[in-house]
């Protein structure tokens, strides 16, 4: 019997978005040329609207942008942890019981720097023109399965991390390529295996 070799998943099936956010009551939003919307409610248009955005040339550039390319494959963590739970129950819940609080999910980044920082056509100049300073916030959107030059569409399942960025720190060793590390600080909102409907 043949037992047949599940297909792996490469380095080009990975997008990640870096979508500017501001927080409504609360609650993460996407900006967007027409409004916010909120992070559990993202769409295809909302997506396909910084997915082109590889370069700070682009004509839309400016606060968001598709981040995927700029990014050292070994340097990438985007993955969901442990979520904090509360195990305060009442008389009449099952003894077991838990709620989830916050999501857990770590996201540490590392991009490569361009040699020209002021290169308008270049997508490492726009990971670190996106990642310059701390407290940003954004929406970070991570799809596998589709490279990162496919248009989002309906079906396609992402996840979605709420965060701040933290201060760059400049990565330089002898012999090797500069780069911009990126740890995110996390807000524990995100929204894991959200299938677009829209």
């Amino acid at each position: 019997m043949v037992v047949p070799i599940p297909d792996k998943l490469i380095n080009e099936t990975d997008t990640v978005l870096l979508i500017p956010a501001h927080e409504v009551l609360g609650i993460p939003n996407a900006i967007t040329p027409t409004g916010l919307v909120a992070y559990d409610a993202l769409t295809t248009a909302v997506l396909n609207r910084y997915a082109p955005i590889t370069s700070t040339g682009h004509a839309n550039a400016g606060a968001g942008g598709n981040v995927s390319c700029a990014i050292v494959s070994d340097g990438f963590t985007l993955s969901f942890t442990d979520s904090q739970e509360d195990d305060e129950k009442t008389l009449c819940e099952p003894a077991n019981s838990v709620d989830l609080t916050d999501f857990g999910f770590d996201n540490d980044m590392t991009g490569f720097r361009d040699a020209n920082p002021a290169a308008a056509d270049s997508v490492f100049a726009l990971w670190k023109a996106l990642t310059f300073a701390p407290d940003v916030p954004y929406i970070i959107v991570h799809r596998v399965g589709y490279a990162s030059t496919v248009p989002f569409a309906v079906g396609q399942e992402i996840d979605v991390y709420y965060s701040h960025t933290d201060l760059p720190v400049n990565v330089h060793a002898d012999g090797q390529k500069q780069k911009i590390q990126q740890v995110f600080i996390s807000k524990s909102t995100a929204k894991p295996n959200y299938v677009l409907a829209a």
